[in-house]
């Protein structure tokens, strides 16, 4: 199924590159539309997963979104509350 590849394909991305995340957060939420950068509409597999960003005793946590590109199941960006990274 493509929703396990693409969970595994995030969790390799997030341990190869000494990214912190929770284990078992990581979770396909399904295909939607969305913006690019050029401002194109495409279609992108969203796949979710959870961060401690504080250390703080209440609301250390946050959810962060990867999108993949729909037809090669390329990794496009992660979105953060305060963040956004583009992978080319």
């Amino acid at each position: 199924m493509i929703e396990q590849k693409l969970e595994q394909k995030l969790e390799q991305f997030l341990k190869e590159n000494n990214r912190k995340y929770y284990k078992g957060s990581i979770k396909y939420l399904g295909l939607r539309e969305g913006g690019t950068i050029d401002r194109k509409i495409k279609n992108f597999h969203i796949v979710s997963y959870m961060v401690s960003i504080s250390d703080q005793l209440y609301d250390g946590d946050a959810f962060f979104s990867a999108r993949f590109d729909e037809k090669d199941y390329r990794l496009v960006d992660i979105v953060g509350p305060q963040s956004w990274e583009n992978f080319k």
